[in-house]
């Protein structure tokens, strides 16, 4: 007997605004919010919504003792990257362990893993953390490749890991360094075509695509080649 993971949800960014706010210079909407809560309810899971935590350490290290008091997964998007305000990597090494960051996929390279306590210093972990990039695809994508089966698996799940297609490529790529995830859909044909703009800025191509393109590192695709496809 499983019961359902409760997890802790929050958002890192003063830029972040929610809809129907105003957006000041530079600022953008917390799409993730949204995307990550409704993955999360999807899978089962008891969503506690932290809301947005400011670009502060101190704060950041407040909600993170807060969000491991109650539940076993904190899950966070933004802040795990390397600039002057984002402050979750080291929080979660100041409250907790950091046992992971930064994978070669694209999109999603800034991606930390680890746990938090609520006790005195790193020893007493009490709820596994995952932090994700903010970009909205990239957040997307390690949600479904990574913190999907991460739950599945803690709530007795066998079978944790999306059923690969392999279908047709009708066209062509360069490839890339890293692992790729490359949103795609299937056309009248029944061979994939891409979405135009790979960004990861770009979470439209989420709601066109119909899975995803699972390339390996340095992998050229040429049209007519079989590729390893991933539906939503």
């Amino acid at each position: 007997m499983f019961r359902r993971l409760r997890v802790a949800l929050f958002s890192t960014g003063d830029e972040l605004a929610m809809p129907g706010e105003a957006l000041k210079p530079g600022g953008i909407y917390n799409s993730n919010r949204y995307t990550l809560r409704a993955l999360l309810e999807g899978l089962g899971c008891e969503v506690a919504d932290f809301g947005i935590v400011p670009d502060r350490l101190q704060a950041t290290r407040a909600v993170l003792r807060e969000a491991a008091a109650g539940n076993d997964l904190i899950l966070t998007s933004g802040g795990v990257s390397v600039g002057e305000e984002d402050h979750v990597k080291p929080a979660v090494e100041a409250e907790g362990v950091l046992d992971l960051w930064k994978i070669a996929i694209k999109p999603g390279k800034p991606l930390a893993f680890g746990s938090v306590g609520t006790g005195v210093g790193a020893g007493a972990a009490a709820a596994s953390f995952i932090g994700l990039p903010g970009n909205p695809v990239s957040s997307f994508v390690t949600f479904l490749m990574l913190v999907r089966p991460f739950i599945l698996k803690a709530q007795g799940a066998s079978a944790v890991m999306p059923r690969a297609q392999q279908l047709r490529a009708d066209f062509e790529s360069k490839g890339d360094p890293r692992r790729e995830f490359l949103r795609a859909r299937v056309n009248a044909e029944g061979a994939l075509e891409p979405f135009p703009n790979q960004s990861s800025g770009v979470l439209t191509s989420c709601v066109w695509a119909d899975g995803l393109i699972d390339n390996p590192p340095g992998q050229v695709i040429r049209r007519g080649d079989i590729v390893r496809f991933l539906p939503f």
